[in-house]
């Protein structure tokens, strides 16, 4: 259990400074608001890297249980739905890189949903188009944030 703690605290310690470069690059204010887009990002990331380094530090000092068990089964139907989560979400990454925010939010949240079970597409199309509504009031309207565009869709 120990290197597998070890192992995801240096991988998330790794992407929280990437996540922090790219926040910088967003900017820290926009014009008229105390907040950008980069300053949530930038605080998850220092939170996700505290925590990391506590993880380890806990992993480090805590003595390893007696009879302790292979702790991750990589074959279990928990893990294939990981993988799945995975490729679920670098489609997503594709997705926003090519068509924008939008196109790509619509897929996130139903696939997402159906993979944790809910079956119901009323449930799938309303909720998905809830969140939808509640991102481009509270950010587009309200904060004036711009979304990312596609390089497909950009015209």
């Amino acid at each position: 259990m120990k290197k597998y703690n070890i192992g995801i605290s240096v991988i998330l310690i790794l992407l929280s400074a990437l996540m922090i470069r790219s926040s910088l690059q967003s900017g820290a204010a926009v014009q008229g608001t105390a907040m950008g887009p980069g300053v949530w990002p930038m605080i998850l990331s220092v939170a996700m890297i505290l925590l990391s380094v506590i993880l380890i530090i806990q992993t480090l000092v805590r003595p390893r249980p007696e009879g302790e068990e292979k702790p991750i089964d990589f074959r279990s139907t928990g893990m294939k739905r990981i993988y799945i989560l995975i490729g679920l979400l670098a489609l997503f990454c594709l997705l926003l890189k090519l068509f924008g925010f939008y196109v790509a939010i619509i897929y996130l949240i139903p696939s997402v949903m159906f993979l944790l079970g809910e079956r119901r597409p009323l449930v799938l199309i309303g909720l998905t188009a809830g969140i939808v509504v509640f991102i481009v009031i509270v950010f587009v309207v309200l904060l004036q944030l711009k979304m990312p565009g596609g390089i497909l869709l950009s015209f």
